[in-house]
């Protein structure tokens, strides 16, 4: 079974990225490629905070949307 949360290395590994780019991303500027990252449950320190699994597969989804996109207007 698997739980309902993630840590920011799971959430990094399930988008497929390095978990330091996803925290630059978090850091810098709140969003990956232009897609909002999506809020974590608590207000701990990067490596410590969870994020709900649904939403990150959601942001997920849009995220490959939005390469996919940037692929077809590159090519």
């Amino acid at each position: 079974m698997t739980t309902a949360l993630m840590t920011l290395p799971e959430f990094a590994r399930y988008i497929g990225i390095a978990t330091p780019t996803l925290a630059r991303a978090f850091c810098c500027r709140g969003s990956l490629a232009g897609v909002p990252l999506p809020q974590a449950l608590d207000d701990a320190p990067l490596t410590q905070r969870h994020w709900l699994r649904d939403d990150v597969r959601q942001f997920d989804h849009a995220y490959k949307r939005v390469q996919a996109m940037q692929q077809r207007n590159a090519g």
